[in-house]
């Protein structure tokens, strides 16, 4: 399914996708505290191990959807102008 262009959605989408993408970036950046905090416990506990690259793994991600909400508060901010 295609996703709609910002351009193409309506105020209220635009309200709601702010909201829904808020709320994920918040999980997504507790997930990587919560996964540095532990990779930190398990280095100086193991050593090196694949836990400890994890949240250098996940940020991207969360990068790429604070990038989106900033164009998704662009756009909104742009049509009440």
């Amino acid at each position: 399914m295609a996703q709609k262009q910002l351009s193409e959605m309506s105020e209220e989408e635009l309200k709601k996708n702010i909201k829904m993408m808020t709320v994920a970036v918040s999980v997504i950046l507790v997930s990587i505290l919560i996964m540095a905090v532990s990779a930190v416990y398990t280095y100086t506990k193991k050593g090196f191990t694949a836990t400890t690259i994890l949240p250098v793994v996940f940020l991207p991600i969360a990068l790429m959807n604070i990038m989106n909400l900033k164009k998704i508060k662009a756009e909104l901010a742009s049509r009440k102008k």
